[in-house]
Protein backbone atom coordinates (compact mmCIF):
# COMPACT_ATOMS: atom_id res chain seq x y z
CA UNK A 1 0.00 0.00 0.00
CA UNK A 2 1.79 3.15 -1.41
CA UNK A 3 0.40 6.64 -2.19
CA UNK A 4 3.80 8.70 -3.70
CA UNK A 5 3.51 12.25 -4.60
CA UNK A 6 6.25 13.60 -4.78
CA UNK A 7 5.74 15.61 -1.68
CA UNK A 8 9.16 16.06 0.96
CA UNK A 9 7.81 13.80 3.59
CA UNK A 10 7.79 9.98 3.43
CA UNK A 11 5.50 8.26 6.49
CA UNK A 12 6.41 4.73 7.09
CA UNK A 13 3.99 2.39 8.37
CA UNK A 14 4.37 -0.66 10.72
CA UNK A 15 3.78 -3.20 8.38
CA UNK A 16 3.16 -5.95 11.48
CA UNK A 17 0.11 -3.20 12.97
CA UNK A 18 -2.18 -5.22 11.59
CA UNK A 19 -4.90 -4.71 8.37
CA UNK A 20 -7.11 -2.53 10.77
CA UNK A 21 -5.19 -0.30 12.05
CA UNK A 22 -2.59 0.08 8.66
CA UNK A 23 -6.43 1.15 6.91
CA UNK A 24 -7.09 3.27 9.85
CA UNK A 25 -3.62 5.35 9.58
CA UNK A 26 -3.31 5.11 6.04
CA UNK A 27 -6.84 6.97 6.06
CA UNK A 28 -5.46 9.37 8.43
CA UNK A 29 -2.59 10.03 6.02
CA UNK A 30 -4.91 10.09 3.09
CA UNK A 31 -6.08 13.08 4.14
CA UNK A 32 -2.96 14.94 3.76
CA UNK A 33 -1.62 13.15 0.32
CA UNK A 34 -0.93 16.74 -1.01
CA UNK A 35 1.50 17.32 1.84
CA UNK A 36 2.80 13.64 3.08
CA UNK A 37 3.61 10.35 0.55
CA UNK A 38 3.13 7.62 2.76
CA UNK A 39 3.89 3.72 2.44
CA UNK A 40 3.52 0.18 4.20
CA UNK A 41 6.53 -2.45 3.12
CA UNK A 42 5.70 -6.20 3.37
CA UNK A 43 9.40 -6.58 4.74
CA UNK A 44 12.56 -4.95 5.54
CA UNK A 45 14.60 -5.07 2.84
CA UNK A 46 11.82 -3.86 0.96
CA UNK A 47 12.00 -0.65 2.75
CA UNK A 48 15.59 -0.56 2.79
CA UNK A 49 15.55 -1.08 -1.22
CA UNK A 50 13.06 1.43 -1.32
CA UNK A 51 15.36 3.93 0.48
CA UNK A 52 18.44 3.43 -1.35
CA UNK A 53 16.81 3.56 -4.66
CA UNK A 54 13.74 6.38 -4.20
CA UNK A 55 14.24 8.31 -1.31
CA UNK A 56 16.81 11.41 -2.18
CA UNK A 57 14.18 13.39 -2.55
CA UNK A 58 12.43 12.91 0.88
CA UNK A 59 13.84 15.21 3.40
CA UNK A 60 11.88 13.82 6.55
CA UNK A 61 10.67 10.28 7.16
CA UNK A 62 8.02 9.47 9.72
CA UNK A 63 7.79 6.41 11.72
CA UNK A 64 4.22 5.39 12.02
CA UNK A 65 4.34 2.65 14.69
CA UNK A 66 6.22 1.84 18.10
CA UNK A 67 9.87 1.64 19.27
CA UNK A 68 10.47 -1.16 16.56
CA UNK A 69 9.46 0.63 13.85
CA UNK A 70 11.19 4.00 14.98
CA UNK A 71 14.21 1.26 15.40
CA UNK A 72 13.89 0.24 11.40
CA UNK A 73 13.44 3.71 10.23
CA UNK A 74 16.27 5.38 12.20
CA UNK A 75 18.69 2.29 10.65
CA UNK A 76 18.14 3.81 7.10
CA UNK A 77 18.49 7.06 8.72
CA UNK A 78 21.70 7.40 10.42
CA UNK A 79 24.18 9.48 9.25
CA UNK A 80 22.55 10.20 6.10
CA UNK A 81 21.43 13.83 6.98
CA UNK A 82 17.29 12.82 6.93
CA UNK A 83 15.03 13.97 9.55
CA UNK A 84 13.36 11.45 11.52
CA UNK A 85 9.66 11.82 12.79
CA UNK A 86 7.11 9.74 14.66
CA UNK A 87 3.85 9.11 14.54
CA UNK A 88 3.17 7.12 17.72
CA UNK A 89 0.73 4.39 17.07
CA UNK A 90 2.48 1.69 18.67
CA UNK A 91 2.14 0.04 22.69
CA UNK A 92 4.89 1.76 24.19
CA UNK A 93 6.10 4.72 22.12
CA UNK A 94 9.17 5.32 24.82
CA UNK A 95 11.15 7.63 21.76
CA UNK A 96 8.25 9.30 20.75
CA UNK A 97 6.96 10.03 24.21
CA UNK A 98 10.48 11.66 25.09
CA UNK A 99 11.04 13.80 22.02
CA UNK A 100 7.85 15.00 22.19
CA UNK A 101 5.66 13.45 19.04
CA UNK A 102 2.11 13.30 18.88
CA UNK A 103 -0.21 11.21 17.34
CA UNK A 104 -2.16 14.23 15.54
CA UNK A 105 -1.17 14.14 12.06
CA UNK A 106 -1.63 17.90 11.62
CA UNK A 107 0.78 18.83 14.35
CA UNK A 108 3.16 16.73 12.97
CA UNK A 109 3.09 18.70 9.67
CA UNK A 110 3.28 21.62 11.51
CA UNK A 111 6.15 20.38 13.18
CA UNK A 112 7.86 19.34 10.19
CA UNK A 113 7.16 22.80 8.57
CA UNK A 114 9.76 24.26 10.70
CA UNK A 115 12.31 22.03 9.46
CA UNK A 116 14.11 22.15 12.49
CA UNK A 117 15.78 19.13 14.00
CA UNK A 118 18.29 18.44 17.19
CA UNK A 119 20.89 15.56 16.82
CA UNK A 120 20.52 12.56 18.85
CA UNK A 121 22.93 9.83 19.81
CA UNK A 122 22.66 5.82 18.81
CA UNK A 123 23.82 2.87 20.78
CA UNK A 124 25.01 0.11 19.07
CA UNK A 125 25.18 -3.47 20.57
CA UNK A 126 27.77 -5.33 18.43
CA UNK A 127 26.45 -4.42 14.69
CA UNK A 128 22.64 -3.72 16.04
CA UNK A 129 21.45 -0.11 16.37
CA UNK A 130 18.93 1.23 19.70
CA UNK A 131 17.95 4.63 19.77
CA UNK A 132 15.86 4.11 22.79
CA UNK A 133 17.01 1.09 24.86
CA UNK A 134 17.58 -2.04 25.30
CA UNK A 135 18.94 -4.99 27.56
CA UNK A 136 18.26 -8.68 29.37
CA UNK A 137 16.14 -9.69 31.86
CA UNK A 138 12.03 -8.97 33.01
CA UNK A 139 11.76 -6.45 30.28
CA UNK A 140 13.54 -8.46 27.45
CA UNK A 141 11.39 -11.43 28.35
CA UNK A 142 8.31 -9.41 28.39
CA UNK A 143 9.09 -8.21 24.45
CA UNK A 144 9.51 -11.81 23.86
CA UNK A 145 6.09 -12.99 24.85
CA UNK A 146 4.40 -10.38 23.59
CA UNK A 147 5.88 -11.01 20.49
CA UNK A 148 4.16 -14.01 20.64
CA UNK A 149 0.65 -12.32 21.28
CA UNK A 150 -1.59 -11.91 18.43
CA UNK A 151 -3.72 -9.06 19.84
CA UNK A 152 -1.36 -5.82 20.60
CA UNK A 153 -2.26 -3.04 22.80
CA UNK A 154 -1.73 -1.85 26.05
CA UNK A 155 -3.37 -4.26 27.59
CA UNK A 156 -1.94 -7.08 25.85
CA UNK A 157 1.55 -5.82 26.92
CA UNK A 158 0.17 -5.87 30.48
CA UNK A 159 -1.09 -9.30 30.25
CA UNK A 160 2.43 -10.00 29.32
CA UNK A 161 4.35 -8.70 31.94
CA UNK A 162 1.97 -10.08 34.58
CA UNK A 163 2.76 -13.54 32.89
CA UNK A 164 6.45 -12.82 33.04
CA UNK A 165 6.67 -11.14 36.71
CA UNK A 166 5.13 -14.16 38.18
CA UNK A 167 7.65 -16.87 37.04
CA UNK A 168 10.63 -14.48 36.67
CA UNK A 169 14.38 -15.87 37.71
CA UNK A 170 17.25 -13.76 38.23
CA UNK A 171 19.95 -13.73 35.26
CA UNK A 172 23.88 -14.18 35.43
CA UNK A 173 25.65 -11.12 34.14
CA UNK A 174 28.98 -10.40 33.71
CA UNK A 175 29.73 -6.79 32.63
CA UNK A 176 32.66 -4.27 32.04
CA UNK A 177 31.24 -0.85 32.58
CA UNK A 178 34.08 2.22 33.39
CA UNK A 179 36.62 -0.04 33.27
CA UNK A 180 34.83 -2.01 36.10
CA UNK A 181 34.47 -5.82 36.01
CA UNK A 182 30.54 -6.98 37.03
CA UNK A 183 29.33 -10.07 37.98
CA UNK A 184 25.79 -10.82 39.83
CA UNK A 185 22.48 -11.84 39.32
CA UNK A 186 20.28 -9.59 37.61
CA UNK A 187 16.63 -9.55 37.30
CA UNK A 188 17.39 -6.86 34.56
CA UNK A 189 20.23 -5.15 32.80
CA UNK A 190 19.04 -2.03 30.93
CA UNK A 191 21.16 0.18 28.47
CA UNK A 192 19.31 3.18 28.09
CA UNK A 193 19.08 6.43 25.76
CA UNK A 194 16.47 7.70 27.23
CA UNK A 195 14.38 7.60 30.48
CA UNK A 196 11.47 5.60 29.57
CA UNK A 197 10.66 1.97 28.32
CA UNK A 198 7.26 3.51 27.04
CA UNK A 199 4.03 4.42 28.77
CA UNK A 200 5.70 7.04 30.78
CA UNK A 201 7.24 3.78 32.59
CA UNK A 202 10.49 5.79 33.56
CA UNK A 203 13.39 3.73 34.25
CA UNK A 204 16.35 6.02 33.99
CA UNK A 205 15.44 9.59 34.73
CA UNK A 206 19.05 11.16 34.36
CA UNK A 207 19.06 9.98 30.55
CA UNK A 208 18.92 12.05 27.84
CA UNK A 209 19.34 11.16 24.38
CA UNK A 210 21.75 14.06 22.87
CA UNK A 211 24.86 14.04 25.58
CA UNK A 212 27.17 11.60 24.17
CA UNK A 213 26.33 9.16 27.19
CA UNK A 214 24.72 5.89 27.51
CA UNK A 215 23.22 4.80 30.78
CA UNK A 216 23.04 1.34 32.35
CA UNK A 217 20.55 0.32 35.30
CA UNK A 218 20.94 -2.78 36.90
CA UNK A 219 17.78 -4.25 39.14
CA UNK A 220 19.28 -6.60 41.40
CA UNK A 221 17.13 -9.29 42.61
CA UNK A 222 14.25 -8.20 45.35
CA UNK A 223 11.60 -9.49 47.30
CA UNK A 224 8.41 -9.03 45.33
CA UNK A 225 6.82 -7.63 48.32
CA UNK A 226 8.60 -4.62 46.86
CA UNK A 227 6.92 -4.75 44.05
CA UNK A 228 4.45 -1.71 43.99
CA UNK A 229 6.79 0.31 45.76
CA UNK A 230 9.15 -0.14 42.26
CA UNK A 231 6.54 0.34 39.96
CA UNK A 232 4.68 3.58 41.44
CA UNK A 233 8.05 4.37 41.07
CA UNK A 234 8.68 3.21 37.98
CA UNK A 235 5.26 5.09 37.00
CA UNK A 236 6.23 8.28 38.50
CA UNK A 237 9.66 8.98 37.74
CA UNK A 238 11.27 8.47 40.99
CA UNK A 239 13.32 5.28 40.99
CA UNK A 240 16.80 6.13 42.37
CA UNK A 241 20.30 4.06 43.11
CA UNK A 242 19.25 1.47 46.28
CA UNK A 243 20.45 -1.52 47.43
CA UNK A 244 18.49 -3.02 44.69
CA UNK A 245 18.97 -0.54 41.96
CA UNK A 246 22.38 0.65 40.62
CA UNK A 247 23.11 3.10 37.39
CA UNK A 248 25.65 4.03 35.62
CA UNK A 249 26.57 6.69 33.11
CA UNK A 250 29.43 5.66 30.08
CA UNK A 251 30.49 6.94 26.91
CA UNK A 252 33.19 4.06 26.62
CA UNK A 253 32.31 0.37 25.59
CA UNK A 254 30.63 -1.87 27.68
CA UNK A 255 31.25 -5.49 27.50
CA UNK A 256 28.52 -8.00 28.02
CA UNK A 257 28.18 -11.58 29.21
CA UNK A 258 25.57 -14.24 29.48
CA UNK A 259 23.70 -17.38 29.13
CA UNK A 260 20.64 -15.80 28.67
CA UNK A 261 20.16 -14.79 24.76
CA UNK A 262 16.92 -13.31 25.13
CA UNK A 263 17.63 -9.60 24.22
CA UNK A 264 15.41 -6.70 23.66
CA UNK A 265 16.57 -3.92 21.05
CA UNK A 266 13.74 -0.66 21.32
CA UNK A 267 11.02 -2.86 22.76
CA UNK A 268 11.92 -5.75 19.76
CA UNK A 269 13.19 -9.44 20.47
CA UNK A 270 16.19 -10.61 19.64
CA UNK A 271 18.51 -13.26 20.34
CA UNK A 272 22.11 -12.27 21.33
CA UNK A 273 25.15 -14.88 22.14
CA UNK A 274 28.40 -14.84 23.05
CA UNK A 275 30.34 -11.38 24.14
CA UNK A 276 28.18 -8.30 23.34
CA UNK A 277 30.14 -5.07 22.76
CA UNK A 278 27.65 -2.33 23.38
CA UNK A 279 29.19 1.85 22.38
CA UNK A 280 27.47 4.84 21.51
CA UNK A 281 27.80 7.06 18.45
CA UNK A 282 27.27 11.03 19.74
CA UNK A 283 24.31 13.16 17.53
CA UNK A 284 24.40 10.43 14.47
CA UNK A 285 20.90 10.87 14.29
CA UNK A 286 18.66 13.96 12.97
CA UNK A 287 15.19 14.23 14.83
CA UNK A 288 12.72 16.30 13.72
CA UNK A 289 12.28 18.99 16.79
CA UNK A 290 9.11 19.32 18.72
CA UNK A 291 9.69 21.87 20.96
CA UNK A 292 7.76 19.49 23.54
CA UNK A 293 10.89 16.98 24.44
CA UNK A 294 10.03 15.74 27.95
CA UNK A 295 13.26 14.94 29.09
CA UNK A 296 14.23 18.30 29.19
CA UNK A 297 11.20 19.22 31.77
CA UNK A 298 12.85 16.72 34.03
CA UNK A 299 13.96 17.99 37.48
Amino acid sequence: MKSLNNNHILAVINPKAGRKRIISVSERFSHFRNRIDYAVFSEVNEFRDFMREQASGYEIVVAAGGDGTVNSVASELADTGKILAVLPVGSGNGFAREMGFSRWIGRLLRDAGKITYREVDIIYLNDKICVNAAGVGVDSFVAHEFSSYEKRGFWSYVAAIFRIIWSLKPVRIKAVINEREIEEDVFMFSITNNRQFGNNAIICPAAAPDDGKMNIVIVKPFPFILLPVYTLRLLTGTLKESRYINYYETDKPVKISTSESRFHIDGEPHKLSGEITVTIKPKALRVLNTGRCMFEKRS
